[in-house]
């Protein structure tokens, strides 16, 4: 402000600052490097003490290891070629490295090659740590031998088997504690590798960050992140190591910007016990080929990582894929791969995260497995999809690593987004799953890039991989009399079961168990994986309410409790055997027991599905139905007559353990749906809540 023909101190002040150059003599340096040194590995042999001399590495046969939850730790050596051995459910496979010098992503990193460490798990009653299948058997048919996250043919194998208490497999700390063990038996390893003379080291390599000049791209990579079997952990002190590393469960899910040299360095460890064969180990993580593939091709700039976890609540999963969305807008990049391990849950970020990008117009290819089970959740911006699969009949099998990502899978990948950066569509996938789709891509992008200097580049005709459908919802059945006269069953995909029954397998069960009416919740467990068992082990209510039924029907809300119930294990099953083999049977015996409605409860994503395949069989057959769904999404992908959507995790889909006022209220809601529902596939949001 000027006051005649005078300045104030402040206008002065201001006007100096301006026009004053600012000087900085600051060093600008460029994103650290990252140097990684081989040491090759000939011989392990057990011994005394753990020690690394002349490329033999000898491990000490004993470790005192104290580890809560942890029974019992055995470390023995599997030589290469003799791998036809018995072996628990491999949990992770790890690679042998080392800091040297600074932390993760920068600095010196040893690595020991021709050895990696493979962990298992079991508990202390012989229960597999595996969820969905599991790969106990004989290790040689356990694990894919060109896989990147499993052993190469030439490897020494050092086996941690690990022996966690009874009880806790599918309680998030037990599978921890299973990994933390295993890391106490991999930091002696890793300080004998450190200890390593200069001598030791036969080759370097230098890893720059990528910084090219092309389009500049990012790679969102989508892991497990529902607790239990489903956990990684990011920022360890050593490459691909437990201790320092935070959860990403602990984060909230949310999406974490990584360098591209802090993956290459082992940034993740993977807690996913390895059973399905399309999860990855932290070894996959190391060796990711979508990470290589990106930042060596001089064509893009790969400018980082998005590393984000899948929550175990819908409404989270809502919040984490607009927050991917917002990260990758905020980086102003020109085009993006998003990429995910396993099956079902994921399936519901997968396709939230695409569309929160590519709705803004940013070109997105996304890479997942799904193959003959399909996606179980989907939308219009899924048009250019990788499809991982490596297994003849495009199904989760027992071995390890089978159906991961690997190099050519990561071609295609960069083909589709180029042909999308470059202005041309791919074209639309398969209406059901072929694996010639595949085959018949491979081949273009290879032709294409053939004619620049065998990069994959724009390759005209390449077909999205993975069919994306909806399906109607089924008329509704409607209730010929009041609630107060209903007789109402349940019915559930997550696996319930009475204690002294048959339990069901892991996965792709299609058998029917009969619960009782009279069925006490101490005498109630379940035997369905991909969610943290913590809440429906303390309550079974959470998931089964018949303890809330019994009390409807004696209230008078209900005219009665059916006199059997039943109950399927949902989790990684096919629709169609679902359809034609499950569905008829339950069909009949519902109504060889008289029943005037059902409610029908899942778990995790693939039992959100399953239940609804059984729901509108069982609709169409003219019981009136309702799914109490945690997952509404893929209810209403599936076509479900009525859903009662709550704001609940999986596994306690009617709320909090032993909060029975709230359990009553979901239930009650739910049933009202039976009477009020007007539309076929209404959802009702019911103002519930419950963080576990």
């Amino acid at each position: 402000m000027t006051i005649g023909d005078f300045t104030t101190d402040a206008e002065a002040r201001m006007t100096a600052t301006v026009r004053l150059p600012v000087h900085c003599d600051c060093e600008v340096l460029p994103p650290p490097a990252l140097v990684q040194e081989f040491v090759p590995v000939h011989e392990v042999v057990l011994g005394e003490r753990t020690e690394l001399r002349d490329g033999t590495l000898t491990v000490a046969r004993h470790t005192d290891i104290a580890v809560p939850l942890v029974v019992d730790v055995v470390v023995d050596v599997i030589a290469p070629g003799e791998r036809d051995v018995r072996t628990d459910t491999v949990l992770d496979v790890v690679p042998l490295a080392v800091k040297t010098e600074g932390g993760i992503g920068e600095g010196v990193t040893r690595l020991a090659t021709g050895v990696v460490l493979v962990v298992t798990g079991v508990d202390a009653d012989g229960t597999q740590l595996g969820e969905a299948g599991n790969s106990a058997g004989v290790l040689s048919e356990r694990m894919a031998d060109a896989a990147l996250g499993t052993p190469d043919p030439g490897d020494w194998i050092i086996r941690i088997a690990v022996t966690i208490e009874a009880g806790r497999r599918m309680e998030r700390p037990g599978p921890a504690a299973a990994h933390r063990a295993a890391d106490v038996v991999a930091d002696h390893l890793r300080r004998a590798l450190r200890d390593a003379p200069p001598s030791a080291v036969t080759d370097r390599r230098t890893l720059e960050e990528p910084s090219g000049s092309g389009p500049r791209v990012a790679l969102v990579k989508l892991v497990m992140g529902q607790g239990a079997m489903h956990e990684n952990l990011v920022f360890p002190a050593e490459p691909g190591g437990v201790r320092g590393a935070v959860s990403l469960i602990d984060l909230g899910n949310l999406p974490q910007q990584l360098r591209v040299n802090e993956v290459r360095d082992g940034a993740l460890h993977s807690l996913c016990c390895v059973g399905p064969s399309s999860k990855e180990t932290t070894l996959h993580y190391y060796r990711d080929p979508l990470v290589a593939a990106l930042a060596d091709d001089a064509d893009l700039r790969l400018t980082g990582v998005i590393v984000v976890g899948s929550p175990a609540q819908e409404a989270d999963k809502r919040f984490v894929a607009r927050r991917v969305g917002a990260m990758v807008a905020a980086a102003g990049v020109d085009g993006v791969v998003v990429a995910t391990e396993g099956f079902g849950n994921n399936h519901i970020d997968f396709a939230a995260e695409i569309e929160e990008i590519a709705k803004y117009g940013t070109p997105t290819v996304g890479v997942c497995w799904s193959a003959a089970r399909g996606l179980v959740s989907g939308n219009e911006y899924l048009y250019a999809l990788v499809e991982t699969n490596k297994a003849a009949a495009g199904q989760e099998s027992d071995v390890l690593g089978e159906n991961t990502a690997d190099a050519q899978d990561a071609r295609r990948a960069i083909a589709m987004l180029k042909t999308l950066l470059f202005g041309t569509d791919t074209l639309p996938a398969p209406l059901s799953w072929d694996q010639e789709v595949l085959h018949g891509n491979q081949k273009l992008v290879e032709e294409a890039a053939a004619d620049n200097n065998g990069r994959p580049t724009l390759t005209a005709g390449i077909r999205s991989e993975v069919p994306v459908s909806a399906t109607a919802p089924t008329p509704l059945a409607t209730l010929g009399q009041p609630l107060s006269t209903a007789v109402v069953a349940l019915v559930s995909s997550a696996g319930a079961h009475t204690v002294g029954d048959e339990p069901f397998r892991p996965y792709a069960d299609y058998t029917l168990r009969e619960i009782p009416a009279t069925t006490t919740d101490d005498d109630l467990t379940f035997a369905s994986g991909s969610y943290d068992n913590s809440d429906v082990n303390t309550d079974p209510n959470c998931l089964f309410p018949l303890a809330r039924l019994r009390e409807l029907a004696d209230d008078g809300v209900l005219g009665g409790v059916s006199p059997a119930h039943f109950a399927m294990q949902g989790g990684g099953t096919e629709i169609d055997l679902v359809k034609n083999r499950t569905g008829p049977e339950l069909v009949r015996r519902l109504q060889e027991s008289g029943v005037d409605a059902v409610v029908l409860i899942g778990a995790c994503g693939s039992c959100h599905r399953s239940a609804v395949v059984l729901q509108r069989l069982v609709e169409q057959a003219g019981i009136p139905t309702v799914i109490i769904a945690s997952l509404p999404a893929v209810a209403a992908q599936l076509g479900a007559p009525r859903i009662a959507a709550t704001d609940t995790p999986m596994g306690a889909a009617l709320g909090a353990p032993h909060d029975t006022a709230q359990q009553r209220r979901i239930l009650t809601a739910a049933l009202d749906l039976l009477v009020h529902a007007t539309e076929a596939g209404a959802v009702e949001h019911l103002p519930e809540r419950y963080r576990s």
